[in-house]
């Protein structure tokens, strides 16, 4: 099917190619015009290959002049396979990127955005708040805190943060036996409903991202849940000064609207758009063309 009936941007818009940066892989997709295109650096929602997420977003990006960059998160995708959710190595991958993105010698590295999905929506916010040459952030559907991928049902909550405990001296012991790493120590699935241990869980789940991915999400190592307990940005989003748009979807599953909008109160440069999509609804179609609108707007007024 050509791009012209499936309503996407046509590849002679833009050129595409892979970059490889600190032991990891990349993808720039550059508009033909403008030439000194600024870049819009986009980091995938947890536990997800970033092309068969963002791939339409990327490619709408592009069409609209800008630079942007896409990458896969360790452990995701082409890059090794433990699918280890990380908050703290997530946050070093989107650095690394940050850095291979703003190198690239066709685009326009002093004019620099960030982007990301739940959980590297709050992990792109703490990332401009820690730096000055970052000019606007977008955080689609944003998940400041980790608790709130997990398990909402208490049982099988303590139930994975007791199999994450375990799992790192099981982990340890395959590592030094040379277990694969996606074999080795305890491991939980990816995505699972509300009631299931799971690294990821929200009713609705295990089909949404079964039908986003065309397979099984698979497994994840059960610190996972640990890690993902810890993890908390929202004091350091407190500090963001550079303009930012936070959106929230009216029917999303994994992070309901409530507390993006309470996200925003503490944000002094913050911009709220509420949209009537579900989490992974707005990453094609109908649902994606309504909040890109407010996205590339944004973008348009601060880049």
């Amino acid at each position: 099917m050509s791009h012209a009936a499936r309503g996407k941007p046509s590849r002679y818009a833009f050129s595409t190619r892979r970059v490889e940066f600190d032991g990891r892989q990349g993808h720039l997709f550059t508009p033909d015009r403008p030439a000194d295109a600024p870049i819009v650096v986009l980091a995938p929602g947890a536990g997800l290959p970033w092309r068969a997420t963002l791939e339409p977003t990327v490619e709408r990006l592009a069409a609209r002049g800008y630079a942007a960059f896409a990458f896969d998160h360790r452990g995701f995708g082409h890059v090794d396979g433990d699918h280890l959710l990380s908050p703290s190595r997530q946050r070093a991958d989107l650095d690394a990127a940050v850095e291979a993105a703003r190198d690239a010698p066709e685009v326009d590295g002093d004019r620099l955005a960030l982007w990301g999905l739940d959980l590297s929506a709050g992990t792109a916010l703490a990332a401009a708040a820690d730096a000055v040459a970052v000019d606007a952030v977008i955080a689609r559907f944003p998940v400041l805190a980790g608790a709130r991928l997990l398990p909402s049902w208490v049982r099988p909550r303590l139930r994975g943060l007791g199999r994450g405990v375990a799992d790192y001296p099981v982990s340890a012991l395959g590592r030094l036996r040379g277990v694969d790493a996606d074999e080795r120590g305890l491991r939980v699935p990816l995505f699972g409903e509300s009631d299931e241990v799971a690294a990821i869980a929200a009713d609705g789940a295990t089909r949404a991202v079964r039908d986003v991915l065309g397979r099984e999400p698979g497994t994840a190592p059960a610190r996972s849940l640990v890690k993902l307990q810890r993890h908390d940005v929202r004091e350091a989003v407190e500090g963001l000064t550079c303009p930012a748009l936070f959106v929230a979807g009216e029917h999303d599953e994994f992070a309901p609207p409530e507390p993006v909008v309470a996200a925003t109160d503490d944000v002094r440069n913050a911009s709220l758009v509420r949209v009537p999509a579900s989490h992974y609804g707005a990453l094609d179609g109908a649902e994606l063309e309504r909040t890109l609108n407010y996205e590339l707007a944004f973008l348009d007024a601060e880049l």
